[in-house]
């Protein structure tokens, strides 16, 4: 009993702040909202991908200089080592049963605690902001590219078509044309005729042509307007101002230390203290039986 006693006292000491700083838990539930497809995981999965980067890590450690407050020189051999290992044992998500992430901070400082929380929320919506201005970049890029090929073609079709009508002297309303050359080739005109015979014999010879690139124009720039609309699309989605996040619980600053768990580590040491003085009590009396043995038996 009196070990029990000693056990106590010694390991209420010991986890004492004064051994054994207390860290105090800040945690917020978030719920991830207008991400895009990127994969076949849930959002949910997604916004755990991103959290756990090494860049939203490294931000973290740079800005609220962790090596730091761990006190992990940089010189140190196997610095990054030490505060990635440091970080991941203070630092955690994971989903919860609703589908919402859970993300927890343990400090020695809770208005740190509550603040780099924030701040994972902070990065964690700017990440995501980044990877969409990349996506949408990207295709806007594209459609540009296809608007400028393709305004450049309609430009060389329309000059193609403005030759064939310079030089035949046909027009955009060629069949409105033909239909008054047919008409005039059975008046008594004779400069009408001639020149209705002399229109038709250029729709015969260049009226194929010129319908061929009139088509071509008018599919053309339906396709181009159709694109226009499409960038219209992508460069609103780059213009936009959105969170990823919903915060359902807020962080804070704990009033009350998350660990050491004193009553648990009294516990455990006088238990373990208890146990120990068992068996080695146990091999005492062992040894005595036994070496006092012989001497009964003479």
């Amino acid at each position: 009993m009196a070990i029990a006693i000693i056990a106590g006292i010694i390991s209420v000491v010991f986890s004492s702040q004064h051994f054994i700083k207390p860290k105090f838990k800040s945690m917020a539930i978030v719920y991830p909202v207008n991400l895009g497809e990127y994969s076949e995981e849930s959002y949910t999965e997604q916004m755990l991908e991103i959290l756990n980067s090494g860049d939203i890590r490294d931000k973290i450690i740079e800005s609220f200089k962790l090596d730091e407050h761990y006190k992990i020189s940089r010189n140190y051999k196997y610095f990054f080592t030490a505060i990635i290992g440091k970080y991941n044992d203070n630092v955690s998500f994971r989903k919860t049963e609703n589908e919402a992430v859970r993300i927890e901070v343990l400090d020695t400082d809770p208005g740190m605690a509550s603040n780099m929380v924030n701040s994972l929320i902070s990065h964690y919506n700017d990440k995501v902001a980044s990877l969409h201005r990349i996506k949408h970049q990207e295709v806007f890029d594209v459609y540009t590219v296809q608007l400028k090929k393709g305004y450049h073609k309609l430009d060389s079709i329309r000059i193609a078509i403005n030759a064939i009508g310079e030089q035949y002297g046909i027009l955009e309303f060629y069949g409105e044309q033909t239909a008054e050359a047919s008409r005039a080739m059975y008046r008594t005109n004779t400069v009408k005729r001639e020149s209705a015979e002399k229109f038709l014999g250029n729709m015969s010879d260049k009226g194929y042509e010129y319908k061929k690139l009139k088509d071509q124009h008018d599919g053309l720039l339906k396709s181009l307007v159709d694109i226009e609309v499409l960038q219209a699309a992508e460069r609103s989605e780059l213009e936009k101002e959105i969170t990823y996040s919903q915060v359902v619980t807020p962080p804070f600053p704990a009033d009350k230390k998350s660990s050491p768990k004193r009553s648990v580590i009294v516990l455990m040491s006088v238990f373990l203290t208890l146990i120990l003085a068992i068996i080695i009590i146990g091999v005492i009396e062992n040894r005595t039986y036994f070496s006092a043995g012989p001497a009964a038996s003479e």
